[in-house]
């Protein structure tokens, strides 16, 4: 799982597609809500900073999925269960 947050990451950091990018961000707060050590292993991966850049982005959804990863990041998955998209 840890190369797939890798090219989603990277996804985030290259890509300006409005397709991909919400995708590349609403999958890691996925991850974070249903693995374990999700938020830990999101986190190790730098992925918070890469989340914040995008939650200035011009296109709704990708600022949408951002906050809502941010979110889970910030929560954890105990207390962010109740955010849906």
């Amino acid at each position: 799982m840890g190369k797939i947050l890798r090219v989603l990451i990277t996804i985030q950091e290259t890509s300006n597609d409005p397709r991909a990018l919400p995708a590349a961000c609403f999958d890691p707060s996925q991850f974070i809500r249903y693995h374990p050590v999700g938020r830990i292993i999101v986190t190790d991966l730098k992925a918070k900073e890469r989340m914040m850049k995008l939650m200035n982005h011009e296109n709704a959804e990708v600022t949408k999925n951002a906050l809502l990863c941010i979110q889970r990041l910030f929560l954890g998955a105990k207390y962010a269960s109740f955010l849906q998209v």
